[in-house]
């Protein structure tokens, strides 16, 4: 038995899918597919939306229109791996939140972001962020919602690539590393048995079409169809035309500089995750069809390359045009990974969609149940109405039995005003004891925050910490620095050196949202190699300790 229908459109750099998808006896199945190329100059940036709207609505006209999940295509989104201490579920939001305002470049109230934890050891959690602007999301929902469709949710592309290849390699999750060449950007996507890492590289088919511009004295969108034309085997050209050794020198130099770029992701994955280098390496996406790119890859990269099929484990419906299908198989491992969460019990998610929109779109879905109620309330009416004459002698004998009570009520509510007036400095206690619990979660915050400005300085260590409540709320600390420069013929220039790391760690500390300023310093230069500190450090009442 077939479910629900889910619809995905997934806008690309330079085209616009959509899919609608099923599940039908534990297997997901593609019921319907149509793809609508963007027609505008790829190298101008700001037509990007209008083509999408375009293409868009092109869709709608076809039928695909209503509710969907949408994807958001890569290049316009800003992708953070980071790592927070371990902590109790109900606090990881927030260590998640205060590192982002610290890794996202912008402040939150001008994106709109998701996490997805990659990974918890027990001491650190290691987490992906993915942001995007709010401005450009909020434009991007409301020419698609112009246009009939309705985003329920709007899906990062770079994370949906993890979840096409789970569910097409099950529990094969070998050291793998998967890249989606777009138009605009490449997500290289690396695969463990642990988890993931993604890194996104400004490298896509657009550098190739520009260098061909440059290279033949053409436009970029003239460059781009021959591009087009001549790697996709529907050119005229014969092999000594002088234009053949351009293409194919180009082309060349893209396969070069995307080797580098790898390479250089590979280092990085292996210096950061600590693990071994890729077994094999997959690819997807429109730009990786250039032909002799797997077998170059293969070659400098020293492993297997092959093209990544996300459609190896989908069913395809009777309503879908195979030999269209087949022209764009590999820019559709988005809309498969998206899909598979229907299946796939732990599916990663990380949702952009602005939540105003969201809130727009659940009032949207209790709109026909409020006009419902508001119906049945104007019928509940009627009845009263009608008998309001023959019940009003009645309603009469019980105002009279009413007041005949009024001096037992008004005793009530003299009891009533003296137990509420208890209840609110009960209140008042209970409001003061959930403070001093919130603000535990402070100390884990405040105590990571403090280690990284003593990592800045380096060389420099804490002794004694005491918290002073009596005084309100000082925190009292001592320390030394190691004067790894120490010149024993000039003691003093070495010294005040020293104390001048130090009052860039203080002043540093100012910078915290835990503490309004520092006060009470002191130096001790009796060691020649080692300087004692102590200071007073002045809590925010704001950010309590």
């Amino acid at each position: 038995m077939s479910a629900s229908k889910t619809l995905v459109v997934n806008c690309g750099a330079s085209h616009v899918s959509a899919s609608r998808f099923s599940v039908e006896g534990g297997s997901l199945v593609l019921e319907e597919f149509r793809a609508v190329d963007l027609d505008y100059d790829l190298s101008l940036e700001d037509e990007w939306l209008h083509a999408t709207s375009q293409a868009v609505k092109t869709l709608v006209g076809e039928g695909y229109r209503g509710s969907a999940t949408v994807i958001a295509p890569g290049y316009q989104l800003l992708t953070k791996t980071i790592k927070v201490p371990h902590v109790d579920a109900s606090k990881q939001q927030q260590i998640i939140a205060f590192e982002a305002q610290r890794n996202i470049p912008y402040p939150l109230s001008e994106v709109v972001w998701d996490n997805q934890v990659i990974a918890d050891d027990g001491v650190e959690t290691e987490v992906l962020l993915i942001a995007i602007k709010s401005d450009v999301i909020n434009r991007f929902c409301q020419r698609l919602g112009r246009e009939g469709v309705n985003p329920s949710s709007v899906q990062a592309s770079s994370i949906l690539d993890y979840s096409a290849f789970k569910f097409c390699h099950g529990e094969d999750m070998r050291d793998t590393l998967l890249i989606n060449i777009g138009a605009r950007a490449s997500n290289l996507l690396f695969i463990t048995e642990s988890g993931f890492f993604i890194r996104n590289i400004a490298l896509g088919g657009n550098v190739l079409t520009q260098s061909l511009a440059d290279s033949l004295g053409k436009s970029f969108r003239e460059a781009e169809q021959v591009k087009t034309a001549f790697f996709g085997g529907h050119t005229s050209y014969e092999a000594d035309h002088p234009s053949v050794q351009i293409l194919q020198n180009n082309a060349q130099v893209f396969q070069k500089k995307l080797s580098q770029e790898i390479t250089r992701s590979i280092v990085n994955f292996r210096r950061q995750k600590g693990a071994g280098a890729p077994a094999k390496i997959l690819l997807t996406g429109r730009g990786a069809l250039l032909p002799g790119l797997p077998e170059y890859l293969s070659e400098t990269q020293k492993v297997d390359v092959d093209y990544f099929d996300p459609f190896n484990t989908v069913q395809i419906g009777s309503g879908v045009d195979s030999a269209d299908l087949d022209v764009h198989r590999y820019n559709l491992s988005e809309s498969v990974g998206e899909a598979a969460r229907l299946l796939l019990p732990d599916a990663v998610s990380i949702n952009l969609l602005p939540q105003s929109l969201a809130n727009e779109m659940a009032f949207a879905k209790k709109k026909p149940f409020l006009v419902l109620a508001a119906a049945m309330l104007a019928i509940a009416t009627v009845p009263p109405i009608l008998f309001f004459g023959q019940a009003s002698g009645k309603l009469e004998g019980e105002a009279q039995a009413l007041e005949s009570r009024v001096p037992q009520l008004r005793n009530q509510h003299t009891q009533i005003v003296d137990n509420q007036s208890k209840a609110q400095k009960i209140d008042k206690t209970i409001t003061k004891l959930e403070t001093l619990v919130n603000s535990r979660s402070n100390w884990i915050i405040f105590f990571s925050d403090l280690q990284a400005r003593l990592q800045q300085v380096q060389d420099v260590w804490l002794e004694d910490l005491k918290l002073n409540r009596q005084s309100g709320n000082r925190l009292q600390l001592s320390g030394r620095m190691l004067i790894k420069d120490y010149d024993p013929d000039n003691p003093t220039a070495s010294a005040q050196a020293a104390n001048q790391r130090v009052n860039v760690l203080l002043d540093s500390f100012t910078e915290s949202d835990f503490i309004q300023k520092v006060s009470d310093i002191k130096f001790d230069n009796q060691q020649p190699r080692i300087l004692r500190f102590s200071f007073t450090l002045v809590t925010n009442p704001e950010r309590p300790l």
